[in-house]
């Protein structure tokens, strides 16, 4: 049987077009709108880019010119600003052989500031810890011996003033901005993007007026900007690797020397030196030759093991004094007011019944457990690792505590301390609220407290993704800063308890505010088509 091959002619395309399917509308219109458009122009302007390190000296200079100008014209015009001291800070300054120009009554000379020290002797125990005479040593003061050196030269007379160590600490911001742009990656208008959500951060009066005070957070602010520079610079993987390492100990040594409670930090210091930089595998296309595990970690574990006994060596040097009153806050302003059980809490403790009568004291209050007769009892029993072993064995009590530091860490202004000079015009304790930005912000999450956790969960997670699927350092130094303010945190509630709550937890208030530099720069990173080149990505992995 023959086949007939049937010849077919192409339909018309009146045919084709009348048989096409219709398209389903979307609903989106052709041309983007002014969100997506604005978008774009943000990400094309302010993107990072291809993650690349190094250059851009003059924008990082730059930057650090600016900032630093900025801090100081954000405290001085059009009148100084800082914080008023509670009598701490002559425990710290007075090793300095100065005196503080003020008013006798607690009252007058809180309500303002009062900036100007002059020259004098002490003898005995009329310098050092209240109580003891205990010398008293922070890395603060190394910006106060600066201060003292050029309150001459400014015209402030002999002595000291406190307006010469705020130009100090806003220079030194300075210089920290530019190693931050010289340190991030990416194109020049997103460092300088992050450096200034920075700026913007640390200019808040909650953060900045610590600049003209006597109080050591000014070096623990600036430590910390230290340290994420350093720890960014090592990650970098690029120059000297000693150097690189001898630069995160001093960072880190100056930072955990501000105050007792930045021990909360040796751990992280610890994490960021054995996350090993990410370096490159190949060399003229050959690859390098393998290190053991050993010769990779040796040196940062040396490191590691300096600051640690920096570390017990700055703090053997802390007055008694400060332990035994931190130790009673934990116990009788915090631990013993807020338990469903004081008298069990007593028992496990080791502590005789008659203590309850104290609790909700302080140990200046007229009711003081330090008047009681077994007084002793406590001071043998108590401990920073007998209060650890408790809340380990009671994890429920945390909770409440946990939410009771919350709510102070949004609330970090220091209402019963002044800002301004005494004759400004301002009334008696009145509060710097010339760029209120972190302030408000941290005023609109108390309506959510749960919020901050939020924040600082996401800029975890995003930082581990950027860390690990971009092989990008800052999603690393996200992970550092969050942990940190939450060590910090913990350090602060069980160690230290309810009095000066607010003004102890003034620097995690910091480290959870720059969660929203680093989260910009994380969701930037994330949302950028760009990688960091593929043996650097291999290597941090």
């Amino acid at each position: 049987m023959e086949q007939q091959l049937v010849e077919t002619q192409p339909e018309s395309p009146a045919t084709v077009e009348e048989f096409e399917p219709v398209p389903v509308r979307s609903g989106k219109s052709p041309r983007p709108g002014h969100l997506r458009r604005t978008g774009r122009f943000l990400a094309r302007v302010f993107g990072p880019g291809e993650l690349r390190t190094g250059g851009f000296l003059l924008p990082a200079i730059l930057a650090g010119l600016v900032s630093a100008i900025a801090m100081i014209v954000r405290l001085f015009v059009p009148g100084p600003v800082g914080m008023g001291d509670q009598g701490e800070g002559h425990a710290l300054i007075c090793s300095l052989g100065v005196s503080n120009v003020r008013p006798w009554d607690y009252g007058e000379f809180t309500s303002f500031i009062y900036p100007s020290w002059v020259p004098h002797e002490f003898v005995g125990e009329a310098c050092g810890s209240a109580g003891s005479g205990e010398p008293v040593y922070s890395s603060q003061l190394a910006f106060l011996w600066l201060g003292k050196l050029i309150t001459p030269l400014l015209g402030w007379g002999a002595g000291m003033d406190m307006r010469a160590v705020g130009i100090v600490c806003c220079l030194v911001f300075g210089a920290l901005i530019a190693a931050l742009v010289a340190a991030l990656p990416g194109r020049a208008n997103f460092r300088i993007l992050i450096a200034a959500l920075v700026t913007v951060v640390m200019a808040d009066g909650v953060f900045a007026d610590f600049f003209i005070s006597p109080y050591p957070e000014a070096a623990a602010f600036l430590g910390i900007l230290a340290l994420m520079v350093a720890l960014l610079h090592y990650w970098n993987g690029g120059g000297n690797s000693w150097l690189a390492v001898a630069f995160v100990v001093a960072a880190g040594a100056f930072t955990l020397a501000a105050k007792p409670e930045m021990v909360s930090w040796l751990p992280l210091l610890a994490l960021g030196l054995l996350w090993l930089p990410a370096g490159p595998s190949r060399r003229s296309g050959r690859r390098l030759p393998q290190k053991t595990w050993w010769r990779k970690r040796v040196l940062p574990l040396t490191a590691v093991v300096a600051v640690a006994a920096m570390s017990v060596a700055v703090f053997a040097l802390q007055p008694k004094r400060t332990t035994d009153v931190n130790l009673y806050n934990a116990v009788f302003a915090e631990l013993l007011p807020h338990s469903p059980v004081p008298e069990d809490d007593l028992k496990w403790l080791g502590l005789d019944p008659g203590f309850l009568a104290a609790s909700g004291t302080t140990v200046a209050s007229p009711k003081s457990a330090a008047l009681n007769p077994k007084f002793n009892e406590f001071q043998e029993q108590i401990g920073p690792a007998k209060l650890a072993a408790f809340y380990a064995t009671h994890p429920e009590r945390l909770i409440g505590m946990g939410e009771r530091g919350i709510s102070a860490m949004l609330t970090p202004e220091l209402g019963y301390v002044g800002s301004f000079m005494e004759g400004q015009g301002h009334e008696p304790f009145a509060k710097d609220r010339r760029f209120p930005v972190v302030l408000g912000f941290f005023t609109a999450m108390k309506a959510a407290p749960v919020a901050l956790v939020a924040l600082q969960l996401l800029t975890l997670m995003l930082g581990l993704a950027v860390a690990f699927r971009k092989g990008a350092a800052v999603g690393r130094l996200a992970v550092v800063v969050v942990l940190g303010g939450w060590l910090q945190f913990w350090v602060v509630m069980v160690m230290s308890g309810q009095p000066e709550i607010y003004r102890q937890l003034v620097v995690s208030g910091f480290l959870g505010a720059l969660c929203v530099p680093l989260l910009v720069a994380l969701i930037s990173i994330l949302a950028s088509n760009k990688a960091v080149p593929k043996d650097l990505a291999a290597a941090a992995r």
